[in-house]
């Protein structure tokens, strides 16, 4: 990377500078973008007001002893991109857990919507997916449409899309990878008070931080086995291809292109393209990377094994200030939870039940759809169940999670669990058991 750093007093800062490093962590700041280029007075008093001392890239802004030609943020690119919904820097933000209601709306309410939301999705994703395999181009328009529709249901809900992607058939990896991940970017940016705007920036990038790939072969895509050093190569070479891609667009926002180039970054500097290390990765860039690993981890794949929610979040705790920062990594587990939504897992009674939304104050007691009795026997009818709440005749408390099942190795009746909740019964219930 052809960075010239220059650290400077903050009191010396300048618009037009732009700032690359800070003397603390990016996550510990208003700032979401690791590199940004200063454009206001009110920006130099936030930085004042956070840091001592900074260091500002002499390269792409104004130097105390010179000032050449900006230029764009991102590595890769040198042109600076005019125009697009999401032009300039996005407004900065703090962690702000308390930003969004719990659920503006309850699940009973969304389940509907989001049903139908999701097919809608899926297929737009899997045309995109074609289209950019034939040669037709990227329609920018569609993504943002994508993006905004994704941010409006996690914002009204942030369990319902994720309920609906767990339960859902997987096979098709390449292109459903991008949708999950996008959403459990926005429901990870929602927890962690991302304003709307911006939720929309993360969430299209994420849905195309893998467009690369779409110019690599299937046939090695979808290879069982590893990778020898030359097909790991090209298969990395997906990141500057989808960067070179997305660059076409000249109104793109460049927060989008540093997402798609630094999602495989990892915080130890074991990640490519550049082996940046600790918050030389933008927040963004490491919020992809995180959720991008956590679905390749739980979504069936032509390699790999599948994790159950559970243990892929043992995992990435396994990896904090490793692979994740770790503050990322916490407020990733708390905004998704160990059990997630749609998670498939066995109650203490030996039944077993869907994780039906996400408790982040009782973790082993959330809501779930009793799926099987404690004889292992199917029920016809899926039985709601608030686990936090004591049964309402006895009074007794409600069995608890003991751990996470393999959905594949549980016979879930997908279909039917879906057209139960379109069906007046069980809205009926959810109503009743609110």
């Amino acid at each position: 990377m052809n960075i010239e750093k220059e650290q400077i007093s903050v009191k010396f800062l300048k618009i037009g500078m732009y700032v690359c490093k800070l003397d603390r962590s990016w996550l510990d700041t208003p700032f979401p973008f690791q590199g940004f280029y200063i454009r206001s007075n009110n920006e130099v008093s936030d930085l004042k007001a956070f840091c001592e001392f900074v260091y500002i890239d002499v390269v792409k802004g104004k130097s105390l002893v010179s000032d050449p030609e900006i230029s764009k943020p991102s590595p890769l690119l040198r042109k600076k991109q005019p125009g697009s919904k999401y032009r300039g820097r996005i407004k900065p933000f703090v962690v702000k857990h308390n930003y969004y209601k719990e659920a503006l709306k309850p699940i009973k309410s969304e389940f509907k919507p989001a049903h139908n939301l999701l097919a809608d999705l899926n297929g737009a994703i899997e045309e995109t997916s074609f289209n950019l395999r034939v040669g037709k181009g990227l329609n920018i328009k569609k993504t943002k449409q994508i993006a905004s529709q994704v941010v409006n249901s996690v914002i009204r809900n942030p369990n319902t899309l994720v309920w609906l992607t767990q339960l859902q058939e997987k096979g098709q990896y390449i292109y459903g990878h991008s949708l999950r991940s996008a959403i459990l970017s926005a429901v990870f940016g929602r927890h962690l008070g991302i304003k709307e705007e911006a939720l929309e920036v993360l969430v299209a990038g994420v849905l195309l931080a893998d467009i690369g790939k779409t110019k690599i072969s299937r046939k090695m895509l979808n290879k069982s086995g590893e990778f020898t050093a030359a097909e790991r190569k090209v298969f990395e070479s997906h990141v500057e291809l989808g960067v070179e891609m997305l660059a076409k667009d000249r109104a793109l926002d460049h927060n989008i292109l540093t997402i798609a180039e630094t999602h495989h970054e990892r915080f130890d500097g074991s990640g490519y393209p550049y082996g940046l290390v600790g918050d030389e990765i933008p927040a963004f860039g490491q919020i992809a990377g995180i959720v991008d690993t956590f679905d390749a981890m739980t979504s069936k794949k032509p390699y790999g094994a599948v994790y159950t929610s559970s243990h892929a979040m043992e995992w990435l705790f396994k990896q904090r200030n490793k692979l994740f920062s770790s503050k990322l990594v916490d407020e990733f587990i708390q905004a998704i939870g160990l059990y997630p939504a749609g998670s498939v897992v066995q109650l203490s009674d030996g039944s077993t039940a869907l994780v039906l939304s996400h408790n982040k104050q009782k973790r082993l007691k959330p809501e779930v759809l009793l799926i099987r009795n404690n004889q292992d026997q199917k029920l016809d009818n899926p039985k709601f169940i608030d686990l936090s709440k004591k049964a309402i005749f006895s009074n007794k408390e409600r069995p608890c999670i003991t751990g996470a099942l393999n959905a594949d190795k549980i016979e879930i009746d997908v279909d039917g669990i879906i057209n139960s909740f379109n069906s007046k019964n069980i809205v009926r219930k959810l109503m009743a058991a609110s």
